[in-house]
């Protein structure tokens, strides 16, 4: 793919950083690691516009998605999200539990 050389201004802490991914090893230069970083956000940008159009089109079908609505399924999500941890962590007290059998 053809390159074109850019003067951008960043702040001093993002470019910090990317030098020091840089040299960790993270990318081979400065610019592969911008790169990188624009492919990610042009990435997400076509997600959120992907999801957009979604949205548009269940609006058009049901009508506007309310607050209400939106509300239900965030306490929803914290819901689900509670009883994975739950979950998470009683499977790891269960393996806990035996380890110290095992050993003991």
């Amino acid at each position: 793919m053809p390159k074109q050389r850019v003067t951008i201004t960043v702040e001093v802490d993002l470019l910090n950083h990317a030098q020091a991914a840089v040299q960790a090893g993270a990318s081979r230069s400065l610019s592969e690691w911008i790169g990188q970083a624009m492919t990610e956000q042009m990435a997400k940008d076509a997600r959120l516009a992907a999801m957009d159009e979604l949205i548009a089109e269940f609006e058009a079908e049901h009508g506007p998605i309310t607050d209400e609505q939106i509300a239900e399924t965030r306490q929803r999500d914290r819901d689900a999200a509670a009883a994975l941890r739950a979950e998470g962590e009683r499977k790891l007290a269960e393996r806990q539990q035996l380890q110290a059998q095992q050993a003991g």
